[in-house]
């Protein structure tokens, strides 16, 4: 009897596999994993250039008289009594360079300054030297709420008052060639209208505009091999 049991049981077990096709349940396939998404590289480009043809993202080779080796070189001789404090740092433009010029006071040890990005005419009759940074940033302008318009009627502002009350000016350029553009060089040119020096960072003289300048107005330029060769700069310009 069991040995009959047991016959059947194998018939019933072949019959149940052959109507299953004699395959077993495959696993669903895993999904395939995502591609990590692609990082775009941020890049400051001006909406237009300077000269035709200019792209700000495209390193121009020149002639430089700074290097590894030369950090800094002088057009002309700067008068350092001319420049006495208290002094204001700020912007035209809103780019980041106003605040790595801010660092630049800190680490050179300047005391008596304020750093104001956002000054207005009303505060210049404060102070006796006036650094203006300059250089358009449109993720700067829109950080501070404000547009292309309104950061010119302000620069226009400030320099109605510059005029008015006459401290000793400073024109910073720290962007180098990437802060090259007709808003930053609109901006510029305002101040260099009135500056008694320029510090500006020799990559952005790729097409002469500052050495052009300073020869033609008598204003005296260093230039900065990169910003932080500031520090020696403006250290040995205030701590008379």
């Amino acid at each position: 009897m069991k040995k009959i049991i047991a016959i059947l049981l194998a018939v019933l077990f072949v019959t149940a596999f052959a109507a299953c096709g004699g395959k077993t349940e495959e696993a669903a396939p895993a999904p395939a994993a995502e591609a990590p998404a692609e990082q775009k590289q941020e890049t400051y480009t001006s909406s237009q250039g300077t000269v035709d043809g200019y792209d700000p993202n495209q390193k121009t080779e020149f002639a430089m008289n700074t290097s590894e080796s030369v950090r800094t070189f002088n057009i002309g001789e700067v008068d350092a009594s001319l420049f006495e404090t208290p002094i204001l740092v700020t912007s035209f433009g809103q780019s980041a360079d106003t605040s790595m010029m801010d660092a630049i006071m800190k680490r050179s040890g300047v005391k008596d300054y304020a750093f104001n990005a956002l000054a207005q005419d009303t505060d210049i009759k404060n102070y006796k030297t006036v650094i203006i940074v300059c250089g358009a940033s449109s993720k700067g302008l829109g950080a501070a709420g404000i547009s292309e318009a309104d950061e010119t009627a302000r620069a226009e502002k400030i320099m109605a008052a510059i005029k008015e009350t006459n401290p000793a000016v400073i024109m910073c350029h720290l962007g180098g060639s990437m802060r090259r553009g007709v808003l930053s060089d609109k901006l510029t040119d305002m101040v260099l209208e009135v500056a008694k020096y320029m510090v500006v960072v020799e990559d952005a003289n790729f097409d002469g505009k500052f050495t052009t300048v300073a020869q033609e107005k008598n204003i005296p330029l260093t230039y900065l091999f990169a910003i932080k060769d500031g520090m020696d700069v403006f250290s040995a310009l205030f701590n008379k």
